[in-house]
């Protein structure tokens, strides 16, 4: 039994037990807070109450999460405590902003400037330099692939682009988009010079970071960025098939995030090897009879063929260009004649695959033309790497 001086002291021990308690609770809270924490392999976050976790649906869906993927850090008194999920909080947009950045790779360790040898000797790529800086921001791809189908998941291809012109019914959208292309820099995105060649006709905004036209969410968080000024190439003329490339420089910097990010260029002249991954990605017709397009941005897997064989193709089917197929251009299809490339895609890119889990990707084509839509004849692209200098005197012309 206990004496009364004993439990004196035992009810003095517990009360100040709970005092303590009471007292660390907020310590341990502002410790946690701040904190960074990991949601899932690859993605990151920072440990904050609910209220100061800003636009977490829009970062849950630029991330690929959902709710159960958000965790608990602690509590406070009152409050628990989550793991916000964040996006790598680097400036993307300072990527390009000096030369000196730009040129950096280029110095050695006494300032001077190197040259390459892979292009006889000469300074290296413009092109190629800038890829380097891309695969430098490259993060881990968290959203998983949609499976037995084709339809492309939100931030899968960061760089597609949809063309949007003034409508002829303008009630029923403010924009009709027909072209697609690629963004490749902070304020250009790469096309195809019969999207924006016509004078009865002309873009006038480029919609960046959604996948889905039917999705509200998407459409909500979309990017719209009206146009500055159009650039398609000085030999191209319309109606023919071949110079079918255009940049479009926008009218302010993008912000890149896990939606929007541009994509490097190819500048290999020679075609890739049979085993690449090709892939063509945009919102044309998928059903030939009823001219429908899609509202879902798409891909489909090709694989390139010889000029030789292409150059046949057309021949058989009578509609050879004028000029036959020229090493500008690059033929691709479906060898089961089942996916490809169609009207509205017209100025998408076609992706050569470089590393899918870090979305690592080049353009090597622009979508040009075709004899219809998987067919035995092959479609047309603009091969990207024979219009380096073009891209580069417009895209980074002060560098």
């Amino acid at each position: 039994m206990f004496s009364t001086h004993k439990l004196c002291l035992v009810l003095r021990l517990y009360f100040c037990a709970h005092i303590v308690l009471i007292t660390l609770s907020p310590i341990f809270a502002a410790e946690i807070e701040g904190n960074a924490c990991e949601i899932k392999q690859g993605v990151f976050g920072k440990c904050t109450l609910p209220r100061d976790c800003p636009d977490i649906a829009k970062q849950m869906q630029n991330l690929g999460l959902t709710k159960a993927d958000v965790k608990r850090c602690g509590f406070t008194i009152y409050e628990e405590i989550i793991c916000c999920p964040i996006i790598n909080e680097r400036n993307f947009l300072e990527i390009f902003n000096t030369t000196d950045d730009f040129l950096e790779s280029d110095k050695n360790s006494n300032g001077d400037k190197q040259t390459r040898g892979d292009f006889g000797g000469v300074q290296e790529r413009k092109a190629k330099k800038a890829c380097r800086l891309l695969d430098d921001f490259a993060e881990p791809y968290t959203v998983p692939h949609i499976l037995g189908g084709s339809p492309v998941a939100p931030g899968e291809y960061p760089h597609m682009a949809a063309i949007g012109y003034a409508p002829i019914n303008p009630q029923n959208s403010p924009y009709e988009f027909r072209c697609g292309g690629a963004l490749i820099d902070k304020r250009f995105v790469l096309t195809a010079a019969h999207c924006v060649n016509r004078p009865d006709s002309k873009p006038i905004i480029v919609r960046l970071g959604l996948t889905d036209f039917n999705d509200p969410d998407q459409i909500k968080n979309a990017v719209d960025v009206p146009i500055e000024a159009l650039y398609p190439h000085m030999n191209y003329r319309n109606l023919e098939k071949y110079d079918d490339i255009a940049i479009i420089e926008l009218k302010n910097d993008v912000e890149y995030s896990s939606l929007v990010f541009p994509v490097c260029l190819h500048t290999d002249l020679a075609d890739p090897p049979p085993t690449a991954t090709l892939n063509v990605t945009g919102w044309g017709i998928t059903e030939l009879k009823t001219r429908r397009k899609s509202n879902v941005l798409l891909k489909a897997s090709v694989k390139t063929i010889s000029l030789d064989n292409c150059t046949k193709a057309y021949v058989r089917g009578g509609v050879l260009p004028s000029r036959g197929i020229l090493p500008t251009q690059i033929c691709a299809s479906d060898p089961n004649f089942i996916s490809d490339a169609c009207w509205g895609d017209s100025g998408g890119p076609l992706n050569l695959i470089i590393d899918e889990r870090f979305r690592k990707m080049q353009v090597i084509g622009v979508v040009s033309a075709g004899d219809g839509c998987a067919s035995v004849t092959p479609s047309l692209y603009t091969r990207v790497a024979a219009y380096l200098d073009f891209i580069e005197d417009i895209v980074w012309k002060n560098l």
